[in-house]
């Protein structure tokens, strides 16, 4: 498997030297069913690794699965991660299987050749059986070794150092990889003090997980639905992927207050925040962020406190165009949010509006490098299968493919991207999500420390109220008590979801047209905004802090 997994990093680093048209012709052919194969090969890997406790180098597998399955949907080359290395022991059983095969292939050319050195040849073909086998007693008995050992507290020099840059960027952190097999899932954490652990989630299998997701997701994006029924089936979920990390949670030496969920599959698409324990929703014990891998995540830096040090880029549509409803509420969320002069009382940060017809693939290009936040107010759907289906809508009325995003080449100015209007198309239970981690990429590629995007439909008054939230409270981070991009929004949640933000009548459904009934808007109104149809469908992937 080492091998396989190997090979294909080695095919990959390959094609970085070839014209584009090229890579893409060749990342074209491995679509589809040979994608999923692909990533197969890395799953069943980690998952023979994780049943040895060699956590460490499943965790190194599950990362290079990550930048594979982005760099498939994205058809585009980035920095390669290394190879997994061979132990010793590995290193001399490929050796000799290397040898048995060369030697099978001179026994077989002697016999076709009746030559006299064939009963030579196959004698020394059993010697070199013989130790091969021996090489696999060897590795039978380090395993059994490992299972007598405690995995949990291993050498720092061998914790990938990305990953180590997330759960130290902040005390109490933890790191969280689901791994979703065909017949059960893994869960893998890591923790400060390099702790790394993992736990084997029985009796549920893929299919299961797949369909209560969709349930989950289809309960979510109705805002009438029922709320007994929406928390149900959270709590289901969160008995497979949160239940069985309670004791680390409720140990660690450093009281856990933040997440940060590596997410496979179909667990992409749950709004984790909104995952319910029998009495709260996830969000309340604590922030909840995504990566889409720790090698992709740049924790460098946080985003610096003070609201003259983060002027905001924000571009809005806020007009009717063909096939798209207006969005009443978007001047009021920029006005709100930005402050264009200094006698505008209004805005939080300093920065630009650009509204409408004034926001064109020009205007978003030419304005990034003077702004740290980009916030982009319009519709916009990421799309399943294929990037080049997934867009932003401009102020112009224009689409904006997502891989156009990649032209823009000052985003390493941009330390936060908000998408406050976009959709993740829900697929069935066998999608992966990747699509969701393929948008955040060609932003973070660019070098971006994090975005801010939304999974569903999204009410335009309670977006644009949440949104205000949000800003108002990274606004008050200061050196001495900073205000984490991930608390910023988690208390801007909890603000709804405590009742403290009042619905409005001047709302429509953000992204593609998809109203809600009148019966059902006018119920969800009633209840205020504490349904997690309003405030559960923005995630934070990246760089939280």
């Amino acid at each position: 498997y080492k091998q396989a997994v190997n090979g294909l990093e080695q095919i990959r680093r390959n094609l970085k030297g070839l014209p584009t048209e090229l890579q893409e012709s060749f990342l074209q052919a491995v679509q589809g069913l040979e994608r999923s194969q692909k990533a197969d090969i890395y799953r069943e890997l980690a998952d023979l690794l994780l049943s040895q406790d060699r956590i460490l180098e499943a965790q190194q597998v599950l990362e290079l699965l990550k930048v594979q399955e982005l760099q498939e949907f994205t058809r585009s080359q980035g920095e390669q991660p290394e190879d997994i290395p061979l132990n010793p022991t590995e290193g001399t059983i490929q050796t000799k299987s290397n040898s048995l095969i060369a030697f099978g292939q001179e026994i077989y050319q002697c016999e076709q050749q009746r030559c006299n050195q064939l009963s030579q040849l196959r004698d020394r073909r059993d010697v070199l059986v013989r130790e091969f086998d021996q090489q696999i007693q060897v590795i039978e008995q380090e395993f059994r070794q490992r299972r007598s050992q405690e995995p949990t507290t291993l050498n720092p020099g061998d914790f990938l150092p990305e990953a180590e840059a997330i759960v130290e960027a902040q005390p109490g952190t933890i790191l969280i990889y689901p791994l979703v097999l065909e017949d059960k899932i893994w869960l893998l954490w890591a923790s400060q003090g390099v702790v790394v652990n993992s736990i084997e989630v029985e009796g549920v299998n893929r299919r299961q997980l797949g369909e209560t997701v969709l349930k989950f997701r289809q309960l979510l994006q109705k805002p009438d639905s029922s709320i007994k029924e929406l928390q149900a089936t959270g709590k289901q979920l969160y008995q497979w992927l949160i239940e069985p990390l309670e004791s680390e949670l409720s140990s660690n030496t450093a009281e856990i207050q933040n997440l940060v969920f590596s997410l496979d599959r179909v667990t992409r698409y749950i709004p984790m925040a909104a995952l319910f324990d029998g009495e709260q929703y996830l969000i309340e014990r604590y922030t909840v962020s995504t990566v889409l891998s720790a090698g992709l995540t740049d924790m460098s830096e946080g985003l610096p406190p003070g609201k003259e040090n983060n002027p905001v880029l924000g571009l809005g549509l806020s007009k009717a165009v063909p096939g798209f409803n207006a969005l009443a509420n978007v001047p009021k969320e920029l006005d709100a949010i930005v402050r264009q002069s200094s006698n505008d009382q209004q805005g939080i940060y300093p920065g630009l509006q650009l509204l409408n017809e004034a926001f064109d693939f020009r205007a978003l290009r030419d304005n990034l490098q003077e702004h740290r936040i980009l916030h982009v107010a319009t519709h916009g759907e990421f799309v399943p299968g294929n990037p080049e289906d997934s867009y932003l809508l401009l102020g112009t009325g224009e689409k904006l493919a997502i891989p156009d995003i990649r032209t823009l080449q000052d985003l390493r100015d941009i330390h936060l991207v908000v998408l406050s209007a976009c959709e993740t198309a829900l697929g069935g239970p066998d999608q992966d999500g990747v699509e969701i981690a393929g948008i955040s990429s060609y932003f973070l590629r660019g070098k971006a420390k994090a975005v801010i995007a939304s999974l569903w439909l999204v009410n335009d008054a309670s977006t644009s109220q949440l949104m205000q939230q949000f800003y108002g409270n990274l606004a008050q981070g200061t050196t001495t008590a900073p205000m984490t991009k991930a608390e910023a929004l988690r208390q801007a949640q909890l603000s709804m979801i405590q009742g403290n933000v009042e619905a409005t009548e001047d709302a429509e459904d953000r992204a593609i047209i998809a109203p809600v009934s009148s019966s059902s808007s006018g119920n969800s109104h009633a209840a205020g905004f504490s349904h997690p149809y309003y405030w559960a469908p923005f995630i934070l992937i990246g760089n939280g802090f």
